[in-house]
């Protein structure tokens, strides 16, 4: 085998390699740059999202508040039935007493 034919296929190699490592760098770099930007632009959606959150927490205190002050009159809750049919065809009867809306 040639030596000048060997060494061009290193050369050409490491040529290749040096190319992929810098063409890496180049991209990471352009990234970190635009890090920041991306950091500033989300802050806007994610107050939006804690001020959102905090409404469905009031509102979930406001139902639960209501939901404990709610007479409860146990003798004439009204009688759900469930029916189930199975995958193998059986059919599940089953009665709840399902509490006034």
């Amino acid at each position: 085998m040639d030596t000048s034919t060997v060494a061009n296929a290193a050369y050409g190699a490491n040529t290749f390699l040096w190319m992929c490592i810098f063409a890496f760098g180049l991209i990471l770099s352009i990234l970190w740059i635009l890090v920041p930007f991306a950091v500033f632009g989300i802050k806007g959606l994610l107050r939006r999202i804690a001020r959102s959150l905090e409404t469905i927490e009031r509102q979930n205190v406001d139902l639960l508040a209501a939901w404990r002050d709610y007479p409860r009159d146990y003798a004439n809750r009204e009688t759900v039935v469930y029916r189930d049919v199975r995958p193998d065809g059986t059919v599940v009867v089953r009665e709840d007493r399902a509490p006034p809306p």
